[in-house]
């Protein structure tokens, strides 16, 4: 069955291979990205048909709302499936100690206040289609933003923001629990990207493939659930 996906942070890493792997299954996406004219990737899949690439910096509220007005318009029936990507790390070179608050803030406006903010522009989009019809959001997290799994302190600024969005999650999850949604964080694996790193040992490939895995078999019960890739639930 074919179904509407919007996908945050497109342009690169695994917001593209999320557009490759819907797309090729036949799905509708749209791709949401900052600068998705300077994607040659993203470029080569839009089409204006099955994939859409649409401009959308989710710190910004202009930007945010016409974003979901092109993603309504060329939606009539609504989307099912929101998958919220987009994000920074930060200076990945600071510690703990040397962390400054403007590095905070940014990370967190973009990571939380963003995520949160396309998502509450795109629930009346996702309320469109069939009542009946189970609507997901997924929200990209990370095992670092995991409290009680933390060991020991890492990209401090990204592993605060993660911590918030996993909370966020949760609470939209219950709020949303009665409209038929399925709210998720989920943990992509240790990826090779540009944020990963080379030495990285999980394929983007294989880390969509496994996130689309999770997304296909959700039910009501993982609703408010923190999982990896591989279907494994994490320590909040």
């Amino acid at each position: 069955m074919s179904l509407t996906y919007v996908v945050t942070g497109a342009s690169r890493g695994l917001g593209l291979e999320f557009v490759k792997q819907l797309s090729a299954k036949g799905h509708q996406v749209f791709a949401l990205a900052r600068h998705p004219e300077q994607s040659p990737g993203l470029q080569q899949l839009i089409d204006n048909k099955s994939v859409f690439g649409v401009q959308a910096d989710i710190t910004c509220e202009k930007s945010i709302k016409e974003a979901t007005a092109h993603v309504k318009k060329n939606a009539p029936e609504g989307v099912d499936v929101l998958i919220n990507n987009a994000g920074i790390s930060g200076d990945m070179k600071l510690t703990l100690d040397t962390t400054p608050k403007k590095v905070y803030m940014q990370v967190f406006e973009t990571n939380v206040c963003g995520t949160m903010d396309m998502t509450c522009s795109l629930l009346p989009v996702l309320r469109m289609g069939d009542k009946e019809k189970t609507k997901k959001i997924l929200n990209m997290s990370s095992i670092i933003g995991s409290i009680g799994g933390m060991s020991k302190p890492t990209l401090p600024a990204l592993s605060v923001s993660k911590a918030a969005l996993n909370m966020v999650t949760r609470m939209m999850a219950n709020r949303l629990s009665k409209e038929n949604f399925i709210v998720i964080a989920a943990h992509p694996g240790w990826v090779k990207t540009d944020f990963g790193g080379k030495n990285a040992p999980v394929q983007p490939k294989d880390s969509v493939q496994g996130l689309l895995h999770v997304l296909d078999h959700l039910t009501s019960k993982e609703n408010g659930s923190f999982i990896d890739f591989q279907g494994n639930k994490i320590k909040w």
